[in-house]
């Protein structure tokens, strides 16, 4: 039995002012302490002695009470039994504490990480990206009904995603693998079509990357099927791009124009909202250098003129596409035996992909047979 409830008495302190002075030492440790009404349940549970305070109060309550373990009558042993519940009662007041708002404050915070992400590259945003998923899974872990779980399993979604796309550029495809399925499992807790439909599209670049080129076809398919009438028109058009790209893989031209022409038919015309969707940035221009690249996998020289129109058109800040574009253009002028303009391609995209840590996009470079 503990000496809490008596050593408070002798401070003369209330539970308020004890839970005040707990706080302020968990502050000055860099330690988030849940909300006082979570404290406030567990007070008497420890005072009581029916639950032993974690090793982590423990320590607080010395420091607060200024008291040793020994003098508040601390055991320091303590059954798996109990530590478990401990763990578990702290998870779970924590995700209560979040509350309903902390969905789309997360959300914000990962559309902040991806326009870092977008502009920069993952040596800029992957530990803040890692962090924000660490914690937001956690919440999810411990978040008990479902309108609790929904908003967070969202975030994870397309937090996940984007992890993933960053573990695929940056050549670790086994963690890009992993990431894709916990955001494609998130998204069906979710119950978010799109986010679904777009973590699958990405998980057959992973597929690609490996020389599985037939599943990557599928997989596309399969995401676009799920997909057809229930997402954005901005989606539609990405994943017929997807599709189109996949089908230039696996050198099946007639699919891969197809696909190109329903892309252009659904993609936002001027004046609607290009961009409805977080996770998906689509207008001409970005179609424009998708195109190009298809058009370039399938040996077309009409890839260099789509190629040049999405280089006019690209928003500079998109630092890893900048990369994909020129190597693209290297690509295809090499096709066309312009060694020349290839060389200067690939020097810009060896700048911009380094600038955005892409390994996948220097090996792609690397592969180029560019005389000196």
């Amino acid at each position: 039995m503990n000496n809490l409830a008596e050593v408070r008495r002798l401070l003369n302190w209330s539970q308020p002012r004890a839970i005040r002075e707990l706080r302020r030492h968990a502050e000055s440790r860099g330690i988030r302490l849940p909300s006082d009404a979570s404290l406030k349940r567990n007070f008497p549970r420890w005072e009581s002695g029916l639950v032993e305070p974690g090793e982590m109060y423990q320590d607080l309550f010395c420091a607060a009470y200024r008291r040793t373990a020994t003098e508040l009558g601390f055991t320091r042993t303590r059954t798996v039994v109990t530590v478990q519940a401990e763990h578990l009662l702290a998870g779970l007041d924590l995700s209560r504490a979040a509350g309903p708002s902390t969905g789309s404050e997360y959300a914000a915070r990962l559309n902040a990480v991806r326009a870092l992400d977008r502009q920069l590259g993952a040596p800029a945003a992957l530990e803040e990206l890692r962090a924000l998923s660490a914690t937001v899974e956690q919440l999810l872990k411990h978040a008990v009904l479902p309108s609790a779980r929904q908003p967070m399993a969202a975030v994870l979604a397309d937090a996940a995603a984007l992890a993933g796309w960053q573990a695929l550029d940056t050549g670790d495809l086994d963690q890009a693998w992993t990431l894709h399925l916990t955001a494609q499992h998130a998204a069906r807790e979710a119950e978010d079509v799109p986010a679904l439909a777009h973590a699958m599209a990405q998980q057959a670049y992973v597929l690609l990357d490996v020389g599985r080129q037939d599943d990557a076809l599928e997989l596309a398919r399969v995401a676009q099927g799920q997909a057809s009438g229930v997402v954005p028109p901005v989606l539609e058009a990405w994943l017929s791009a997807v599709v189109g790209e996949m089908a230039a893989a696996v050198g099946d031209e007639p699919s891969a124009r197809r696909a190109l022409d329903v892309a252009a038919e659904a993609v936002p015309g001027h004046g609607a909202d290009p961009d409805p969707l977080p996770y998906v940035a689509l207008d001409s221009s970005h179609l424009a250098r998708w195109r190009g690249n298809v058009l370039a996998r399938l040996g077309d020289h009409e890839a260099t003129e789509d190629l040049m129109a999405a280089l006019d058109g690209m928003d500079a800040s998109f630092t890893r596409a900048g990369a994909s574009l020129r190597c693209d253009l290297a690509a295809s002028m090499l096709a066309q035996h312009d060694h020349a303009g290839a060389r200067e391609h690939a020097t810009a995209g060896r700048t911009l992909a380094r600038r955005a840590g892409s390994v996948r996009q220097r090996r792609r470079l690397d592969a180029l047979p560019l005389s000196a």
